[in-house]
């Protein structure tokens, strides 16, 4: 099972200090969401840039690493730029690039673009057959590499789960515990689906996690608690693990250090 972190922070110093820890340390992914509007969830250097460009500046700084938005809100983006900025990405990342787009989470960004939010799964649909072309055009410039466009993944809710297993696309999967997982991957598996990843907020220490609108349902523990929670995870069947490690600084740092020095190497 691949692993990978957000480098959420609070500075530039410290998304920088996050990613060179990651990747010296054996998490080989970069990972950053996506949102439109404000949100006082993801703020700044914690997941408020626009995720691509500063994606293609972690890749600069941290040339063997691969990249990965999760996910790119593909109602909200103009699908043939997408396609122009995954395959630049896919080419200048020396680990590669990972496209995971999703109809969208947050009914205010879709709501500010004129899109009404329970239409959101129809124009998905569309611009997702549109995406899967334009990625493998060879008359866009860049069009696809020699070894082939970059991996397009889905992620969201059971709809969305239901898309992937169909087309023959990864499914990537968020804010559940092992437990909770269970039932999911289950469904995913039996209906066909054949690469399962999954995001998730894995902490370092017995505090807990407070101020976030969104319930990630956070596993936290000591070093043999995080190594139970992402073998148990590879049980079952997740290939790719996104870990968001923290909600500050000090959070981010420690957990990823132990990540890296004690979590990966028995793993």
């Amino acid at each position: 099972m691949r692993i990978g972190i957000s480098p959420f922070a609070t500075t530039r110093e410290t998304a920088l200090e996050l990613s060179r820890m990651a990747v010296e340390g054996g998490l080989d992914t970069l990972w950053l969401g996506d949102g439109y509007l404000t949100n006082p969830d993801f703020t700044g250097w914690a997941g408020g840039m626009e995720s691509l460009t500063e994606l293609a500046w972690l890749a600069g700084r941290c040339p063997a690493a691969r990249t990965g938005i999760t996910a790119a809100v593909l109602t909200l983006r103009d699908p043939a730029w997408l396609a122009k900025q995954a395959n630049t990405l896919h080419r200048l990342a020396g680990g590669g690039f990972v496209l995971v787009v999703t109809p969208g989470f947050w009914p205010h960004d879709l709501d500010a673009r004129g899109i009404a939010f329970n239409r959101r799964g129809a124009v998905f649909e569309t611009r997702l057959d549109e995406l899967r072309g334009l990625l493998a055009d060879d008359g866009l410039s860049p069009g696809p590499p020699d070894d082939g466009p970059p991996a397009l993944w889905l992620a969201g809710g059971a709809a969305t789960m239901a898309r992937a297993a169909a087309r023959g696309l990864p499914f990537q999967s968020s804010r559940t515990t092992p437990d909770d997982l269970a039932a999911v991957a289950r469904r995913y598996f039996d209906a066909g689906g054949t690469f399962l990843a999954h995001r998730t907020r894995l902490e370092y220490g017995s505090h807990g996690v407070t101020g976030n609108v969104v319930d990630w349902k956070a596993n936290t523990g000591s070093v043999d608690q995080l190594v139970d929670t992402v073998g148990r995870y590879a049980a079952l069947g997740v290939q790719d693990l996104s870990v968001i490690p923290g909600q500050d600084d000090a959070t981010s740092l420690r957990t990823v250090e132990i990540l890296a020095a004690e979590v990966v190497p028995q793993l």
